[in-house]
């Protein structure tokens, strides 16, 4: 026996449940959902895990505390510099440069991290990105090199 056998009998589907078809339908008038209430409407009972029934929520009763900074969170987009180093061939780093190559998208900030581990910095690289980290900065300054960050620092006291 193999499933192409199997004879579809009514018994084997449930039967649509078809509302507000007459009283003697059992299922006339209010269609099986009580009278009145939130209940009955369309859209009814989808309440969410936070209603408690009417009462004051709990997260609504318990006091704010402290702050939150979020909204001038800034979330750069890091990118190593061993990787930099393999895949771009000149000394000039800077976004254009990064976006050819592949290791950036969109208009958010760029951040050069350091790489795995020690990266030798075997040229004078130009680097202009929004963020260079410390140890970058200083290991391409040994090396010869510039850095200039074009990322203003927040304004203090806002």
């Amino acid at each position: 026996m193999s499933l192409n056998d199997i004879l579809s009998t009514n018994i084997s589907r449930a039967k649509r449940r078809r509302v507000g078809r007459g009283l003697g339908s059992g299922l006339g008038k209010t269609g099986g959902r009580g009278s009145k209430g939130e209940g009955s409407r369309t859209g009814g009972k989808n309440r969410g895990p936070m209603f408690e029934g009417g009462q004051k929520p709990l997260w609504m009763r318990i006091p704010k505390r402290g702050f939150s900074n979020y909204m001038h969170k800034v979330s750069f987009q890091a990118v190593r510099l061993d990787v930099v180093l393999k895949l771009i061939e000149g000394t000039k780093i800077d976004a254009e440069a990064l976006a050819e190559v592949g290791l950036v998208r969109g208009a958010a900030p760029i951040k050069l991290v350091g790489g795995r581990g020690e990266t030798k910095i075997t040229r004078k690289l130009t680097v202009t990105l929004d963020k260079v980290s410390a140890p970058v900065k200083q290991a391409i300054e040994a090396a010869g090199g510039t850095v200039t960050e074009t990322l203003a620092p927040a304004a203090q006291g806002e």
